[in-house]
């Protein structure tokens, strides 16, 4: 092990961060490619009182030139019939952070030539068993440092002394925090990527339509249908609605406030628009 490497500690954290902002940077910039951009509606809400009126007339406008054109966008490219271009973008993006926290595992084994993978399991075990984890063989405190001191002429003699590597000592602190760190940060994204994955499924979506409509005021009372009637109502409108939309209308109304959201969901289900062609 090259003590060395551990003089690049700030460089391999600030490496980390960055290979962490790409996938945002990713998205971000697909996302405004694809006719909606989702931050700027977001931004829009919060910061404008007539936010939630330029959004839904957006997105209003979005699904009816979707279903018009019967196409979408997907990381920028046009695709004929398919509706999961936001859909797509968006998973894989979540896919690039979770193999992000995986692949810096592999990297860092390979910089500090160590089986950094089982690393954090071995300390922590020590730690709670009460041994001494401050003698980490990982992180040497004290090694032989070989020098060299010229005499007067070609004499020229190599000494080893005994050192002290204080330095270590921070060192083995950071990477237990960035060990801890990564396998955190791999649970969450797993499980949001799980959570996401439930929630666009057909039952989620009903349930969070009609979540959303009473938030928004309309109750059964209002529409003078039977529940089969209603309920075909509500098919029709995920139907118009399709996986891109619902995604960036749940995006919306995790970032905003349900009124704002559930305001939205009600704009949209009075003015379906589901059999729009183009002549």
């Amino acid at each position: 092990m090259c003590i060395s490497y551990y003089q690049w500690t700030p460089f391999i954290l600030l490496g980390m961060a960055i290979f962490f902002l790409v996938p945002k940077f990713l998205w971000h910039t697909f996302s405004r490619r694809t006719g909606l951009n989702i931050r700027q509606l977001v931004h829009t809400i919060k910061e404008k009182s007539d936010g939630v009126d330029y959004v839904k007339h957006s997105m209003k406008r979005y699904l009816d030139q979707m279903n018009q054109l019967h196409r979408t966008n997907c990381c920028g490219i046009r695709c004929n019939n398919f509706y999961l271009g936001y859909t797509l973008t968006y998973f894989i993006i979540k896919f690039l952070y979770m193999i992000n926290t995986i692949v810096q595992f592999f990297l860092l084994n390979a910089f500090l030539s160590f089986q950094y993978t089982g690393y954090g399991v071995e300390t922590l075990n020590q730690l709670f068993n009460g041994h001494d984890w401050f003698e980490s063989p990982r992180f040497p405190r004290v090694t032989m440092c070989d020098f060299m001191i010229r005499h007067l002429g070609s004499n020229q003699h190599w000494y080893s002394i005994q050192c002290n590597l204080p330095i270590n000592m921070y060192n083995e602190k950071i990477f237990l925090g960035v060990w801890i760190w990564l396998i955190v940060l791999t649970i969450l994204n797993m499980i949001s990527t799980i959570s996401w994955i439930i929630s666009l499924s057909t039952g989620r979506q009903l349930a969070t339509t009609r979540k959303y409509l009473r938030i928004g005021e309309i109750e059964s009372s209002e529409i003078e249908t039977t529940k089969l009637q209603r309920l075909n109502d509500e098919r029709d409108f995920l139907e118009y609605m399709h996986f891109d939309a619902f995604l960036i209308f749940k995006i919306i109304a995790h970032n905003t406030d349900e009124i704002s959201a559930g305001q939205i969901i009600e704009y949209l289900y009075r003015n379906l628009n589901h059999h729009v062609e183009i002549i």
